[in-house]
């Protein structure tokens, strides 16, 4: 697992994801990387076909609202439901969420 990161922006702060090459708020082309770990399941989808895939497995995305105030969209690979907190992490450069344990 590695950390996720987002973008941001070093004029304005605009955080954005994924990576940008300017911002669209400003137009600055420096950037920020911020690590992000957690948020909380806004939406769940399932997608059920993938064109061009054999042997395809539906698979659970979810939209995941960060600490930041932005939106991630990742995959989930557990029993994550629409509130619940996940922790984000980079699986070769995709996003994932699984959910948060309890301590």
């Amino acid at each position: 697992m590695e950390k996720l990161f987002v973008q941001k922006c070093s004029n304005c702060n605009k955080f954005t994801f994924p990576k940008k090459y300017f911002c669209s708020e400003c137009g600055n082309t420096e950037f920020d990387a911020i690590s992000i770990n957690e948020g909380k399941v806004e939406e769940i989808s399932v997608i059920r076909h993938m064109l061009g895939q054999k042997d395809w497995k539906p698979r659970k995305i979810a939209n995941i609202k960060t600490a930041l105030g932005i939106y991630i969209t990742a995959g989930i690979e557990d029993a994550a439901q629409v509130g619940d907190a996940l922790y984000i992490y980079s699986d070769n450069g995709a996003p994932i969420g699984k959910l948060v344990e309890e301590k």
